[in-house]
């Protein structure tokens, strides 16, 4: 019996993971605001992004470039194209999608990626948990992968905000952990 429960419980959190974020159209619209981007800037800052009202649908657009150079301890590599693998923390009841169906960008491209959907997790924000893998060499292979890229935003993470319905969307605070999707309370106070 111990096992059993054990198991429905794994089972509950496994299919929350899988199918809560990713949305199940392929594409969606661009509306070339990656335009203000420069090149190889990553996604728009999180301060950039509106908040996500409690209760109602919302659909918030970020921009970005893809970046022709990434860096690392032993120099630069040159990137022929990046592919966003998943994206989670995203606040329940949200999913992701990007304006091209594989997720992949060339090197210097630019798209959107849009986070809808309606929400009733807590007020806060959400630091994004963003993989992203690179093809350095030209093959079409994503062998370099990346949890939270450093040059994804200014920052280095995105941030979502959740408020509730009518009131201001508070800004951002970089040094707070930020709230853990679908999760009972909040892990932000504000003091």
């Amino acid at each position: 019996m111990k096992n059993t429960v054990l198991l429905a419980v794994f089972a509950f959190f496994f299919t929350k993971i899988i199918t809560a974020q990713h949305c199940s159209e392929p594409t969606i619209p661009n509306t070339t605001a990656y335009a203000k981007l420069q090149d190889g800037m990553g996604f728009i800052g999180s301060y950039a992004l509106p908040c996500i009202a409690q209760g109602t649908y919302t659909e918030v657009q970020t921009p970005l470039k893809n970046f022709h150079f990434i860096k690392h301890l032993n120099g630069d590599d040159t990137v022929y194209a990046m592919r966003i693998e998943s994206i989670s923390n995203l606040p329940d009841g949200m999913c992701w999608v990007t304006n091209k169906s594989d997720n992949t960008f060339a090197a210097g491209e630019g798209g959107s990626l849009i986070v809808r959907g309606t929400t009733n997790d807590n007020v806060g924000q959400y630091n994004l948990k963003i993989i992203v893998s690179f093809d350095i060499d030209g093959s079409g292979n994503f062998g370099r992968a990346n949890e939270n890229y450093n040059k994804v935003s200014k920052s280095g993470r995105m941030i979502l905000r959740v408020n509730a319905l009518g009131t201001a969307c508070p800004g951002i605070q970089y040094s707070l952990p930020g709230n853990v999707s679908g999760s009972e309370t909040s892990i932000i106070t504000d003091k």
